[in-house]
């Protein structure tokens, strides 16, 4: 089984009338690192609410680790597959650091020691062991944002879905917050990740899924983002590095590159 997620021909209205998918379908590899784009309004996070069994599909499918999502199954879903809002502040509730990252382990009927296990590494893996008996109203957003992964993590699930993660962070924290997605993929864990950010797309995932007015406009390898005409369907521009080596005479109807790694070594040509 190699797919993580599938989603097939889904469609969701919300109760106001608004359509927000309309006939989307998407998959995603297992262990991949998965982008999703999209202009605001595009239907991103309300796909990613129906990944964990939040939403549940008014038509169509979808599978996750090859089981249907469904009411009757809903509850296993969500242990598959954690998912971290855009706002910590939808997410992190409890009195302190480590009762917050501790609230999902202690429904999930494990051992004491099991919880303070996990517990423990998910705050170090978060950098923020050292702020456990903090209350989370007490930190930064970029703080936050970390209690908020550490409690996913410490659920151990084998999707990991993150809405903007990166939205609001100084450039720090977004490094900060790129070691931890390292880490995790080092794990093993399959990692979707919504974001208006095509630098951080261009230079972390190995697959994009790029959607607009609830549809999937395109899916693939990170080459979609050095195509011009669908990055202005998408109504999303070319990478940084694309977008300055497009004005170079001799890149005309050549293949620009996307990441910093992939400008040296063509400079580096020049240079010898």
């Amino acid at each position: 089984m190699n797919k993580a997620i599938e989603v097939l021909n889904l469609i969701y209205t919300y109760p106001d009338g608004t359509s927000a998918l309309n006939n989307i379908s998407i998959s995603v590899d297992r262990g991949s690192r998965t982008v999703l784009l999209g202009p605001n309004g595009a239907g991103k996070s309300t796909l990613l609410l129906h990944l964990n069994g939040i939403h549940l599909p008014q038509k169509g499918t979808v599978r996750v680790l090859g089981q249907e999502l469904k009411k009757e199954t809903e509850f296993e879903v969500r242990q598959k597959v954690g998912l971290v809002f855009q706002d910590p502040d939808d997410q992190v509730f409890a009195p302190s650091v480590w009762d917050d990252v501790a609230f999902g382990p202690l429904n999930m009927n494990l051992t004491r020691d099991e919880i303070e296990n996990r517990v423990v590494d998910a705050l170090h893996t978060v950098t923020m062991w050292g702020l456990r008996e903090k209350a989370p109203h007490h930190l930064s957003f970029g703080q936050k944002k970390r209690v908020a992964i550490a409690g996913v993590l410490a659920m151990d699930p084998e999707v990991i879905v993150l809405d903007e993660p990166t939205a609001y962070l100084d450039p720090g924290g977004q490094e900060v917050l790129i070691s931890i997605l390292a880490d995790f993929h080092q794990r093993g864990k399959t990692l979707i990740l919504a974001t208006h950010d095509i630098d951080l797309a261009a230079e972390w995932a190995d697959s994009v899924i790029i959607v607009k007015e609830g549809q999937t406009l395109a899916q693939g390898g990170t080459e979609l983002l050095g195509n011009a005409y669908l990055m202005r369907e998408a109504n999303l521009r070319l990478p940084t590095v694309s977008r300055i080596f497009s004005h170079f005479p001799g890149c005309q109807g050549r293949e620009v590159p996307r990441t910093v790694k992939e400008a040296v070594e063509i400079l580096e040509k020049f240079i010898k």
